[in-house]
């Protein structure tokens, strides 16, 4: 008989308080207990059902002392093979069974699970969660863990995942292991991504100002060297010069930087982010440049 999610959830408390309290593991369970608190207030946050990600938080972490044999009982072949390289995967991949032996068999939970540790390719938001959980929940106190923390709290749900994945690979590279192909498959896809969460920061900033008549143009296929360019329009020189200062102070702590600017105090602030070259009009400038004929061949992404 298939149990009810509320039935799902109650099972899977039971099963870890049984395996978990009372043993010399038991401060495992604070840690399974945080993931899945902070996968179920992220689930909230981005409008998805919040029990699976509980759910899924609770038993990522169901198999994570035995013994290598036991869990190996639970895979097939081709697991065991991929876990004797990366031996890391063995609770990862014996925890997903387990789920699907003992609770239920919701495949995008099993999958979140599975690839907790690591990610995967083209992962779901609540595949995303559970991953940047395991990472940043309360009580995990390292330095790099907290800087990852902040950054979901700021929003910048990506670029979380981005440093948590670099900062993973780092420490597998300096402990002398292997990095499986998927670390870098996913902190190639969510550098990408993580532009994303460079124009909230730049959208915001250009809200805070009021400027007027954005627009962010697509230059992927079109430059080797930016993503997009944003043109915009203000009151004032002073408009121009608060938010270089606003991007300024938001991107601290976070891998984005201003690599130059031109024209500070003048009717044109060019302001290059990288990836993004942002610039700053006066109404007057604008029209006498023309700037949006120039760029008319080019896709707008957004406009506000």
């Amino acid at each position: 008989m298939t149990l009810s999610l509320q039935e799902q959830i109650k099972k899977a408390l039971d099963l870890l308080n049984k395996k978990y309290l009372n043993s010399p593991h038991e401060k495992r369970l604070n840690h399974i207990m945080g993931v899945a608190e902070t996968a179920k207030s992220l689930a909230k946050k981005y409008e998805i059902d919040e029990d699976r990600a509980y759910l899924a938080g609770l038993m990522h972490d169901y198999y994570r002392y035995e013994d290598i044999n036991e869990m190996s009982e639970l895979l097939d072949d081709e697991e065991i093979k991929i876990c004797e390289e990366f031996p890391i995967l063995y609770h990862n991949f014996a925890s997903a069974e387990a789920y699907l032996k003992l609770i239920g068999n919701d495949k995008e939970i099993y999958e979140a699970i599975k690839y907790h540790t690591f990610g995967k390719p083209n992962m779901t938001k609540l595949q995303e969660i559970i991953l940047i959980s395991d990472y940043i929940e309360p009580s995990r106190v390292y330095k790099d863990c907290i800087k990852c923390r902040c950054l979901v709290e700021r929003d910048l749900f990506y670029t979380a995942i981005y440093e948590s994945t670099k900062h993973t690979i780092d420490f597998v590279l300096n402990e002398g292991k292997n990095i499986h192909p998927y670390q870098y498959e996913v902190l190639n896809c969510y550098k990408e991504k993580m532009l994303d969460d460079l124009l909230l920061i730049i959208k915001e900033a250009l809200n805070k100002v009021r400027a007027q008549e954005v627009k962010i143009y697509e230059t992927k296929e079109t430059s080797p060297f930016y993503d997009y360019i944003i043109i915009s329009t203000i009151n004032n020189t002073r408009s121009s010069e608060a938010i270089k200062s606003y991007l300024e102070d938001y991107i601290i702590d976070t891998p984005f930087n201003i690599r130059s600017t031109e024209g500070e105090g003048s009717s044109w602030l060019l302001i290059d982010l990288n990836n993004v070259i942002l610039s700053i009009f006066t109404k007057e400038e604008r029209d006498r440049l023309d700037i949006d004929k120039l760029y008319s061949n080019l896709r707008i992404k957004e406009s506000f």
